[in-house]
This record gives C-alpha cells, sequence and structure tokens, in this order.
C-alpha cells in the first residue's frame, strides 16, 4: 500500500510540476485559477502576475539553449524567492510565468510588482551571467463583479503583459531617437 501511495505521489507530481523550472506548469494553473475564481467573494478575491522574459531568443541564439534553460531555472527560483513560498507560480510556457497571490487591492499589488522589479535589479548587479535578466510584466486584482472566467482571466493579464512590453520597446526606440 505504501508503495502505491508513494507512486501516486510521484505521478501528480510529474502530472503538474514543470520538470525544467520544479514550478507548477500551465495545466496545474488553469485549474488553480478556477479554484481561486470559485472561492472568490465581493472582498476577497485574488492577483495574477504575468511574466514574460524579455530577450529571451537572443540569450539562446547567442549563449545556447544550455544558458537558456538556466537562464529559466534562475527566473523561477528568483521569482518565487520575490514573492514567498505560500504563493503559486506557474510555467506558462516557453519563456512566461504566473503567479498566483491572496492580494485583493491595487495598492499591495502595486509593493509585490516593485518587489520583484528589485529583486531582479539587485540579481543583475551580482550575478556573474553574461546577460541581465529583464522582465515584461501585466498584472491585475481579479474583479469578483466582472465573473471573468480563468481562461479570460488569463488572457487579459497576458494581453497587460504583451502592452508592457511593447511600451518598453517604444521607450527603447524613443531614447535610441533622442541620443542619435
Amino acid at each position: 500500500m505504501s508503495l502505491l501511495i508513494v507512486f501516486l505521489s510521484i505521478q501528480s507530481r510529474s502530472i503538474n510540476i514543470d520538470y525544467l523550472t520544479e514550478v507548477y506548469n500551465r495545466k496545474r494553473l488553469d485549474g488553480y485559477i478556477k479554484e481561486k475564481i470559485s472561492s472568490s467573494q465581493p472582498n476577497k478575491t485574488f492577483s495574477a502576475i504575468m511574466v514574460d522574459m524579455d530577450n529571451f531568443k537572443f540569450i539562446n541564439d547567442n549563449y545556447g539553449h544550455d544558458m537558456g534553460d538556466n537562464v529559466l531555472k534562475i527566473s523561477a527560483g528568483l521569482l518565487k524567492k520575490c514573492i514567498g513560498a505560500k504563493n503559486f507560480i506557474a510555467r506558462y510556457g516557453g519563456d512566461e510565468f504566473c503567479l498566483v497571490l491572496d492580494i485583493s487591492n491595487e495598492g499591495d499589488l502595486n509593493r509585490i510588482i516593485s518587489k520583484i522589479k528589485d529583486c531582479v535589479e539587485t540579481f543583475n548587479k551580482s550575478s556573474g551571467l553574461p546577460c541581465s535578466l529583464e522582465l515584461s510584466m501585466g498584472y491585475a486584482v481579479y474583479d469578483y463583479n466582472s465573473q471573468m472566467s480563468a481562461e479570460d482571466f488569463e488572457k487579459h493579464i497576458d494581453v497587460l503583459m504583451y502592452e508592457n512590453k511593447k511600451n518598453k520597446k517604444r521607450e527603447l526606440v524613443a531614447a535610441q531617437s533622442a541620443d542619435g
């Protein structure tokens, strides 16, 4: 009987955990957000942050896929450290992660965003990696009254993340134009 329990535990882990980064996978994320939505109340919801690594293709192309894999592992660990063990982190796909937090207001969510930015900045100063970590983030507090589905909420924060990424590129182009 105990071997069966061990086997089932290993099976459950392999079904829900991303093998490379050792955080939850997309399948578990989808289920978790559905659980959070169904347990939400008007004054107690949750927040989610979609995180995309900027210039990840450049890292893979210039430093190799081993370095890219290492950067993914480091990023997952860094995000875990920044948001704390009690919060949820999943690899959404490729170079994207999704964080789900027990935060119901924008002020607290903005503080977490600042904390993540500070963690990344501190890491970049001392990492010794040949490249720096740069992140784009889309984030929102789930609006209970919207009755948005898990799929729509994930799409919403993904769109916000891509808007953040586009704005950063526009700022870079504007800065380069001003210099030139």
